[in-house]
């Protein structure tokens, strides 16, 4: 099985690797590897001219998309304790 599990989609060409934020539209994001999101750009492609010209998809490239770093759980995300907690 290769679905990378920060992915949001299942087209993962390998279990492992970057990771980007491709907006959705208003406050939504996909998290796709690199093959998720060239699979949603050629439906995107394929779709547009489908589409009036004030709904069709944005076609970003994959450079211009920020790398998606999700928080590490660890000590410095952990709540602080205390002797006086217990």
């Amino acid at each position: 099985m290769n679905t990378n599990p920060n992915c949001d989609n299942d087209k993962c060409a390998s279990p492992h690797g970057e990771v980007r934020v491709l907006p959705t539209g208003g406050d939504g994001n996909a998290i796709l590897c690199r093959a998720c999101f060239e699979h949603e750009l050629r439906f995107r492609r394929a779709r547009n001219p489908e589409l009036g010209p004030d709904c069709r998809f944005a076609l970003p490239s994959w450079d211009s998309l920020a790398v998606y770093a999700p928080a590490r759980l660890g000590a410095s995300n952990a709540p602080a304790t205390s002797a006086d907690d217990r």
